[in-house]
């Protein structure tokens, strides 16, 4: 076993992964500047905000999710890294939770309730982690040249199986969370199961004939022409599950079937099938070599996947940009207070960071190799899925939590939610490093296998 590194190593080691992380931060506030400009010289308006937020989430968040999907998910990295595609049930519903501590310990305006809790839940995925994580791994990967026996030495592949799964919950729990309450339309019209006036007056009336169902008229029709009998509990019962299917159906399409959750889903169709990878990527039947750019020059539909790749290229910079145009006249302090601003930022860059930390550990106690034994990655102690754990769960609030405002919520909203993550990132210089050079640090000293 190698000697314990002199405190000397620690402060080189603590310096490295702070100019890292403050160099991502930096890369992130020019992008945001260029918004702040075009938003101060009145080139983005109210209007052109919300056709940026339309195309960020239709077209290159989508395609972004796509083009990484298909080079770097297959089955063999599942199987190697399945963890990682679980980590956002606990990382969000933690999030959740942390969220609904602060506002209750807050008591921020009843309209920002839910936006706090979004705020908490929902950390920056894509564009920090993978400069912070290459960043990191360009200055201090010699940390882990050990582990390469684990089979992947690159923290981005394993944020690749994170996006499995953490855009399905951010996207569908996003979009719910952004929605402004609203009353149930249709509470009043399955439940009526005898003839009576109020029923005939639900099925006649205007709203009740626009819902997608089946045939209204074809019902009132019967109706009328048994208006003395007992009315068909079959045609209700029919009429009933027609149109909880229908429900069911438009609910799974308007907060689960986003844009972004159907670009993974295509992603995977494309990667795990043999016909589709080789049109769109790589050779029939085989993965491309490790470190070898998707597509191959073999690919015939490889200018396809190019140019989706281009779209999703200018997802993150079109966020930043649309960030910074929201902050153009500045945060509005007067939007969100201070109490919650500083709770926000409290439970996002600090307890969610240290929760990640602690359940690396705990994992590896339970069911690692000092444990029950059967977590499936071939080193249980590894240091490399640890970093990429946490450095999800560092990061400011997601860009992408803008756009749903902007998407589903008020000017007011955006404008707070806007302050929220100003503030973040305000921090984050100071923060961030910190968090993940104690996460580091913590990992290296108590790795089993050093």
């Amino acid at each position: 076993m190698e000697d314990s590194p002199e405190p000397q190593d620690f402060l080189d080691l603590a310096r490295t992964i702070a100019l890292a992380a403050g160099r991502s931060v930096g890369q992130a506030a020019v992008l945001t500047g260029a918004g702040v400009y075009l938003g101060r010289a009145g080139h983005i308006s109210k209007a052109g905000t919300r056709v940026l937020s339309v195309l960020s989430m239709r077209v290159t968040i989508p395609c972004m999710l796509f083009s990484r999907v298909v080079p770097q998910v297959s089955w063999e990295l599942l199987l190697e890294a399945w963890p990682m595609a679980l980590l956002p049930l606990f990382f969000v519903a933690t999030g959740l939770a942390l969220g609904s501590a602060v506002v209750k310990i807050t008591r921020p305006p009843d309209s920002f309730r839910k936006l706090v809790v979004a705020a908490v839940a929902f950390g920056n995925s894509t564009g920090m982690p993978i400069v912070i994580l290459s960043m990191l791994m360009q200055q201090i990967g010699y940390l882990y040249a050990e582990e390469e026996s684990a089979g992947i030495d690159d923290p981005v592949v394993y944020l690749s199986v994170y996006l499995l799964t953490y855009p399905i919950l951010q996207w569908s729990i996003g979009k719910w969370l952004m929605t402004p309450d609203e009353p149930e339309l249709l509470s009043a019209v399955a439940t009526t199961q005898y003839p009576s006036a109020g029923a005939l007056s639900d099925i006649a009336s205007p709203a009740a004939r626009t819902q997608p169902c089946l045939s209204a008229a074809v019902y009132e029709q019967l109706l009328d022409a048994n208006a003395s009998q007992p009315t068909s509990l079959s045609l209700l019962s029919l009429r009933d599950s027609a149109r909880a299917a229908q429900a069911a159906a438009a609910f799974l399409q308007k907060h689960v079937l986003l844009p972004p959750v159907v670009g993974i889903l295509l992603g995977l169709a494309c990667t795990w099938d043999p016909v589709y990878y080789s049109l769109c990527g790589g050779a029939f039947g085989e993965r491309l070599p490790k470190h070898t750019r998707c597509p191959s020059e073999g690919a015939p539909l490889g200018f396809f996947f190019r140019g989706i790749e281009t779209l999703g290229s200018a997802a993150v910079p079109l966020n930043l940009i649309m960030l910074g145009s929201s902050l153009a006249r500045g945060p509005d302090w007067t939007a969100l207070p201070v109490r919650c601003n500083v709770g926000i930022v409290a439970a996002k860059l600090v307890l969610m960071p240290a929760f990640s930390t602690l359940l690396m550990l705990g994992l590896n106690l339970t069911v690692g190799r000092h444990g029950a034994g059967w977590f499936a990655l071939r080193s249980p102690y590894d240091q490399i899925f640890h970093l990429a754990a946490v450095a999800v769960t560092a990061t400011p609030t997601a860009n992408n939590v803008v756009i749903m405002c902007s998407l589903y919520g008020s000017d007011r909203d955006t404008a707070a939610m806007a302050t929220a993550i100003f503030s973040q990132y305000l921090l984050a210089p100071l923060l961030l490093p910190c968090t993940l050079t104690l996460a580091i640090l913590t990992f290296h000293a108590l790795d089993p296998l050093r």
